[in-house]
Order: C-alpha cells, then sequence, then structure tokens
C-alpha cells in the first residue's frame, strides 16, 4: 500500500464523496485511497501502527462532519508522528481543513507529553480508587423523604453526540413520562441535551489535556458528580437515576455521597459489546467500573428478560432487577405529523415508494443486511426488472456509516438513496412519517447468546 503522489483518507463519519473532493482539490493529480475505519479501529493498537507506517504519499486525511465533535483531536493530530506521509489533514463537512505536517506536530510535543502523563496518571489513579470503591459500595436502601426535588436525572457523558438514536427516543420517552406523572426532575448532562421536560444543567467536561477519551471518561466522573453537588446545592433528591455507560460511575459515587437510592437504567453489557460490537481499550477498567454500577444501585431497569437473565447470572439478586420493555409515545410519533414537508424537502416524489429506516449505523442493527438488501433491489431497478420507483431513507450515524455510505454512492449520487446524517430528535417522527415502508433489520449474535435488546425503532414504526 505504498504510493508516492497518493492521498489516503479515512472517513470517521459524513460523506465519503465529500472527503474524495476535497482530497482531490487539494491534491490533484494524486491518487486517492480510501481506508476502512471499521476495520482500523478493530486491529487493536499494534495494528493500527503498522497499517500507519506502511502509508507513503502526499497526505494522511481525516474527514469528519465537524472537527468540534473530534474525540481525540490531540491523537489524531499526532498520527503525522506514525505514518509517513507528508502532512496530516483534518477536514469536516463544513469546509473546515486543518493541516499538520512533520514541524507543526513537533510543536505540539509539550502538550502531548503533558496529555501523556495526565492519562497515564489518571489510569493508575482510576484502578487504585476504583479497587477500593469495588470493595466498598453498596446499594443504599435509604427511605426517600419528601424534598423540592423527586429526580435527579444524570446523563454523565462529556463527548457522547445526542441526536436521533434509539438511546436519545428511551430517554425522552422516560423523561416524558416523568413529566406526565407531575414529577419535580431536574437533569444533569455532559452535553448539550435536545429535551426539555425538565430543567437541564450543562456540566461540560474542562479538561484540556488527554490523548485518550477513555482517561477522558474516567476523570470527568469526580469532575461530573462535584459540578452536580454545586448545582443541587442543598437540595437532596428523592433519589438518583443514571442510564449506565462506558466508564461511568457518577451515579455510583453521587449515590455514595449523598445518601440516596440510585436507580441504573441498564441497557446491556459494556464488556461484551466492546469485544463484539465496538471496541473499546482498558477492558479492566471497564469491568470493574460496570461492577461498581450493579453493586450501587439500589434498582436495576432492564428492557429484556434476556438482561434480566444476564445480569442474575452475575449474582444480582432478582428482585432488584425491574424488566421495563420499551414502547412509544403515540403523541410524538403519529401518521401525518410533518412527512410530507420532509419528502418535499428531500426531493421524493409522490409516486415513489420510500423505505426509511432510523437509528444506529452499527452492528446490532443488522445495517449491514439492510445495505446488502438495497444493493440488490436497486440492481434490479436499474436494469428495469423492477418497475417500482424505490427510494431509501437512511437516517443515523455510527461506526458502519462510512463503508455503509461508499458502498451506495452509486445510487446516492442518483437520488435513490439519501443519508440525511444525524437529525434531532424531535425531527425523528417527521423523517418516520416521510417513508411508505419503515424496515429494522436485525442479525443473530456473533456469539450465540440471546438478543438483548429492545430496539425503540420498533414501537416508533407502528
Amino acid at each position: 500500500m505504498k504510493y508516492s503522489h497518493a492521498v489516503y483518507i479515512v472517513v470517521l463519519s459524513g460523506s465519503a464523496e465529500q472527503a474524495r473532493t476535497i482530497a482531490t482539490r487539494r491534491y490533484p493529480g494524486c491518487k486517492v485511497i480510501s481506508l476502512n475505519k471499521r476495520e482500523l479501529r478493530e486491529g487493536g493498537w499494534e495494528r493500527q501502527m503498522q497499517q500507519l507506517r506502511k502509508l507513503k504519499g502526499e497526505a494522511f486525511l481525516l474527514f469528519t462532519e465537524s472537527t468540534e465533535n473530534l474525540q481525540e483531536p490531540l491523537l489524531l493530530k499526532l498520527t503525522t508522528i506514525f505514518h509517513r506521509c507528508k502532512e496530516t489533514v483534518i477536514a469536516d463537512s463544513r469546509g473546515r481543513v486543518h493541516v499538520f505536517d512533520r514541524w507543526r506536530t513537533w510543536k505540539l510535543l509539550p502538550e502531548a507529553v503533558l496529555s501523556i502523563v495526565a492519562d497515564a496518571s489518571i489510569l493508575f489513579l482510576s484502578w487504585m480508587a476504583l479497587q477500593v470503591l469495588r470493595l466498598r459500595m453498596k446499594a443504599r436502601q435509604d427511605l426517600a423523604k419528601p424534598t423540592a426535588l423527586d429526580v435527579a436525572f444524570l446523563y454523565p457523558f462529556a463527548m457522547d453526540g445526542v441526536q436521533s438514536n434509539g438511546a436519545m427516543s428511551h430517554v425522552a420517552g422516560f423523561l416524558s413520562g416523568l413529566a406526565r406523572c407531575s414529577v419535580q426532575c431536574e437533569i444533569f448532562s455532559g452535553r448539550p441535551f435536545p429535551i426539555s421536560y425538565f430543567p437541564v444543567h450543562e456540566l461540560p467536561n474542562r479538561r484540556r489535556f488527554y490523548v485518550l477519551r477513555e482517561s477522558l471518561a474516567l476523570s470527568y466522573n469526580w469532575h461530573f458528580v462535584g459540578k452536580t453537588e454545586e448545582e443541587l446545592a442543598d437540595r437532596v433528591p428523592s433519589f438518583i437515576y443514571q442510564r449506565h455507560g462506558r466508564y461511568s460511575i457518577a451515579g455510583a459515587l453521587l449515590s455514595r455521597r449523598m445518601r440516596r437510592p440510585l436507580v441504573l437504567e441498564y441497557n446491556g453489557p459494556e464488556v461484551w459489546i466492546s469485544k463484539h460490537w465496538d471496541p473499546a481499550k482498558f477492558l479492566p477498567w471497564l469491568r470493574i467500573c460496570e461492577e461498581i454500577s450493579l453493586a450501587a444501585a439500589a434498582m436495576i431497569t432492564v428492557v429484556s428478560d434476556a438482561l434480566k437473565n444476564e445480569l442474575m447470572e452475575r449474582g444480582i439478586p432478582e428482585g432488584k432487577i425491574l424488566v421495563n420493555p420499551n414502547g412509544v409515545d403515540p403523541d410524538l410519533f403519529h401518521p401525518h405529523c410533518g412527512g410530507n414537508d420532509i419528502r418535499r424537502k428531500l426531493g421524493f416524489q409522490p409516486n415513489q415508494i420510500v423505505v426509511g429506516f432510523i437509528g444506529s449505523f452499527s452492528y446490532w442493527h443488522g445495517i449491514g443486511v439492510l445495505q446488502q438488501a438495497i444493493r440488490m433491489l436497486l440492481r434490479e431497478q436499474e436494469s428495469g426488472r423492477l418497475r417500482a420507483e424505490l427510494r431509501f431513507l437512511l437516517v443515523g450515524d455510527g461506526l458502519l456509516s462510512p463503508e455503509i455510505r461508499e458502498a451506495l454512492e452509486p445510487y446516492s449520487k442518483l437520488g435513490w438513496v439519501v443519508f440525511p446524517g444525524q437529525v434531532p430528535h424531535v425531527q425523528a417522527p417527521r423523517y418516520l412519517d416521510a417513508a411508505d415502508i419503515l424496515v429494522s433489520p436485525h442479525v443473530p449474535m456473533s456469539d450465540g447468546s440471546a438478543f438483548f435488546g429492545s430496539p425503540t425503532k420498533l414501537f416508533e414504526y407502528m
């Protein structure tokens, strides 16, 4: 894979076509070679370094929907040290381009050294703290006294994009239910939060020096808890509710410090997910964080019997687990809620049959199966053997998005497949209403285990 006049591109998110356009305009006459983000990510550190060392050319170009949402910006800049291209380029769909040659990269050395030391310190100190917490963490069963605040809802994820995926639909449904029951609730979030049923306290990450997002996620637990306590002041909620996530023990820490029960919303085993679907570093840290959160919870809510059984196999008492399957709010998701406007906006004609999908472009939604089906149907349509005027509307983003977009690019150029990307949660019903047929592909679990999800899209579609 060595071309002296080549540009290598990795699409982190967004349009592969737009990434290639930037590459060809900036480096005319160079061969543009696409690298697979998923394969690079799944290969592990050693293989990633080997792959980078093979690259020799004019530039290594990383393309994203927005440079503001990069989770590991310093790490991406430091790739210049490892590949043998003349420069690293970070570009986005808004036309912003940042170029780093070796000289500019070496100027980042003081920041890189400080960040690496900070990461190593956080990993060591958090490991020691987690060991102590695992031994001492117990679920708070304190009887909830009447207070001015019933629920403190925690979303302690500093780098988590909150848009149109099933996770946010689930969160919106839960908060909507609280609002209808006249519950006094406040939301504490690490990112801008798109749901306004209750007051939102945005608690952004302030840590500047880091290389790895896992280190940032670990240290953010203590920052988030401290800021949440400041916002609560002297108020004590009846209970704390947190959606479980990677490296997050904020709910467990806050429950212990405030002596309030924790209700943990558990949507899947993060260690299993990292091994089979979405790779993560530092699995021992990830495992112990999950153990602490489960131990701290007075109640654990799950969306399926499969998850309940998985927890019981791990020693969680059955009486501590509440199975609460997903559902849908018919006041939000119903026919004739703006679909015609979306059809006109996207250029769909009244006689065309629009097949829609919304969700994460990831393994658990079977998006790869859908891509194969789309190619098969549109080849039939292209040859004239299929008389229907099919169009496909694929809403969302995720790990597999770049390769799905690239595989279907010939048809997206024709307008037969449309990728709006992620859309605000409140707009999701309008996009579903724009479709004549809605699809939810699924695939067996890779290790033969029972599927533990309860896709919100199934209920929203209905």
